[in-house]
């Protein structure tokens, strides 16, 4: 699921513990009294990370065949790293100003200033918006195929065009309320009915796999690859909120263990999703693998499931970016109709878009390729390096002196970043205007011909 964490949701946190300082320590052990555990901290970030990404894996696998599994492998792997940096980026902030060691709206930027200067805050703000306000569409429209499919099933057929204005009429009131301060219960459901639906689309997809006459695999192309490549960074979108996780923890100094473990469990569900669908259906899966399975009770129980996860979801992902332009609009941070306003304004926005690209793996696509790639593969290992080097010729700071494989990897992952962001970046944007969807909704006769479908490959 694209980032579900808001940057008001931090509890005072208590000053840092007196530890050693001596000059080459990784990390100071800073402990915070009815924080989130280890354990606790990797459920939390992989219920996060775990929703509308891993249904569009087995699609990305189309133009990649099985390299599409060693790309699954590698951004595991890489958004780990990555993730673990930005933990140790806020460890190196609380070490150095003391305006850390207390409550904070909006650590990345943050670590962004303190990193490279004003434009780091801004464009890592920009970029979290983008990111939170681009999962907002793919949850309009995702949210909107899958009620048109229950529905459908009822024998009542609307098209997608007007399934997502109802979508966007019913999700506008709850993004009127405050964010809990607390909701790591809702990241713990998510997770299990995250978990649970992957297991029984997985299992029907094999099962109408055994039922195809044939089963097509077309040849990897560049553009399919590209394609492939934002597919897959959306699934890692949360790694962005790392920090932000990281300060609601008993003991920040093991972010790093509950990271790793929720790669692991994000591995668990993503690599056998892709692998078991594509490879059971061949062309035949969708942008919303969810569209390709047969009707059944699998299918109603996938749709129930993910409909009340992304529901519950909406309004936590879109607060966020939200509170910050009420921040710069001056509305007041309590209930009020200026609040109710502008969410309701933006609930609008983002359906004009999802209206204009009514399809959910190219809006997806373009969000994992660009802003994602960014927050993911790109700032985090550069805001590192520029970190740890200020130390030197500061006496009073705690030295941090990077190994030469250490900033080989961290410039590996930037040239990489920069270079697939921005191929899968223009691919994501000439298939939104080369889909067959790409004629708007509001511009069309008869909007009948948008159905409920994925969307274009």
């Amino acid at each position: 699921m694209a980032p579900q964490n808001s940057f008001n949701n931090l509890k005072v946190l208590e000053p840092l513990v007196p530890g050693s300082s001596e000059k080459g320590q990784i990390s100071q052990e800073v402990v915070k009294h009815g924080g989130l555990g280890i354990l606790t901290a990797a459920i939390f970030l992989a219920g996060e990370m775990a929703g509308s990404g891993v249904l569009a894996l087995p699609a990305a696998m189309i133009g990649t065949g099985w390299f599409g599994l060693v790309l699954i492998v590698f951004f595991t792997a890489n958004a780990g790293f990555s993730g673990t940096r930005l933990g140790l980026c806020w460890i190196m902030l609380e070490e150095r100003y003391e305006e850390f060691r207390g409550e904070v709206r909006d650590p990345y930027p943050a670590i962004g200033e303190k990193a490279v200067g004003r434009w780091g805050r801004i464009v890592s703000m920009v970029a979290i918006s983008l990111t939170l306000y681009g999962g907002g569409c793919v949850f309009i429209v995702l949210i909107a195929q899958l009620l048109g499919s229950l529905v459908g099933a009822a024998g009542f057929h609307l098209s997608l065009c007007v399934w997502m204005v109802i979508v966007a009429i019913g999700l506008t009131p709850i993004t009127w309320m405050g964010t809990p301060k607390d909701f790591w219960p809702i990241a713990v459901g998510a997770l299990i009915t995250t978990c649970l639906a992957c297991i029984l689309v997985m299992v029907t997809c094999i099962m109408d796999g055994n039922k195809l006459p044939e089963k097509v695999f077309p040849t990897p192309t560049a553009d399919g690859t590209f394609k492939a490549f934002g597919s897959i960074m959306f699934a890692f979108a949360g790694a962005s909120t790392f920090p932000t996780i990281q300060a609601d923890m008993k003991d920040r100094s093991k972010f790093n263990i509950s990271a790793i473990m929720a790669m692991g469990v994000l591995f668990a569900i993503y690599f056998p999703m892709a692998a078991a669908c594509y490879f059971s259906l061949g062309d035949q899966v969708t942008d919303n693998i969810v569209l390709s399975m047969s009707d059944g009770w699998q299918r109603i129980t996938v749709e129930i499931m993910l409909l009340l996860h992304l529901i519950s979801a909406y309004p936590i992902i879109t607060n966020p970016p939200a509170q910050f332009f009420e921040q710069l609009l001056g509305i007041p941070s309590d209930f009020n109709w200026k609040r109710c306003l502008f969410r309701s304004l933006s609930v609008a926005g983002l359906l004009f878009v999802a209206e204009t690209v009514p399809s959910f793996g190219s809006i997806l696509d373009l969000v994992g390729a660009s802003t994602v790639t960014l927050l993911t593969f790109i700032f985090p290992p550069y805001f590192y390096m520029r970190l740890s080097d200020a130390s030197i010729g500061k006496k009073e700071w705690i030295q941090r002196k990077l190994p030469l494989w250490e900033r080989i990897y961290c410039w590996t992952l930037i040239i990489i970043g920069l270079a697939g962001g921005c191929c899968a970046t223009y691919t994501a944007v000439k298939n939104i205007f080369s889909s067959s969807l790409s004629v708007p909704c509001y511009l069309m006769g008869d909007t009948t011909n948008v159905t409920i479908s994925a969307g274009g490959h």
